[in-house]
């Protein structure tokens, strides 16, 4: 990676493993198909925007889905305009779709569980979503991350970021579950601000 090594802390709090995250911030609401977006559009939550979120734990990718064995994450973000926090939820294969607004928006740190603990390293990465915009692709984002057993319990270590487009692959197949088969993905990567990551 890039050289950067962030601490993070461990805790337990607003960590739901079944339920989501709801109950941490506001959110538009995360869509994960056609339905949920018929129904975000309905509320006119603004444009769909989607991605691919990675979790390397000691060197194993962590699973996304549904049971309770699986992994849950969700990234955190703010918009430049509104001091509220935006949850959006990583879904199964760590897919997420969000109904946003336009403006300008920074992902300001990604939570996930760690061995029942939650854990929310900060981030700092932007994307922008224009009102021209019906769907916005900002990639796949891969956090790598070192765990161990430290003398006052579990330590971790954010090793690096990346993010990385893979629209090609992904973005056709994503539009269609999501209920838009007619529609062409503005691609639109998270960029770094700062030392948090290396965009490739």
């Amino acid at each position: 990676m890039n050289g950067f090594k962030q601490r993070v802390a461990v805790t337990s709090l607003c960590f739901l493993a079944i339920a989501g995250f709801s109950g941490c911030a506001t959110s538009p609401g995360s869509v994960e198909s056609g339905t949920d977006l018929t129904q975000a559009a309905a509320a006119d939550t603004g444009t769909v925007v989607f991605g691919k979120f990675r979790l390397i734990r000691n060197g194993q990718e962590a699973d996304f889905g549904t049971s309770m064995f699986d992994s849950t994450a969700a990234l955190h973000l703010s918009r430049a305009d509104s001091g509220d926090e935006i949850v959006g939820k990583v879904g199964e294969a760590g897919e997420f779709a969000m109904a946003l607004e336009p403006g300008f928006y920074r992902v300001k740190s990604i939570s996930f569980s760690n061995r029942g603990e939650r854990v929310k390293p900060l981030t700092s990465f932007t994307f922008e979503v224009s009102a021209s915009d019906e769907a916005v692709y900002i990639g796949t984002m891969t956090l790598e991350t070192t765990f161990d057993s430290g003398y006052y319990g579990l330590n971790g270590i954010v090793d690096g970021y990346t993010v990385r487009n893979d629209c090609a692959v992904d973005c056709a197949d994503r539009l269609v579950r999501l209920g838009l088969p007619d529609v062409q993905a503005t691609i639109q990567l998270m960029q770094q601000q700062g030392q948090f990551a290396r965009v490739r």
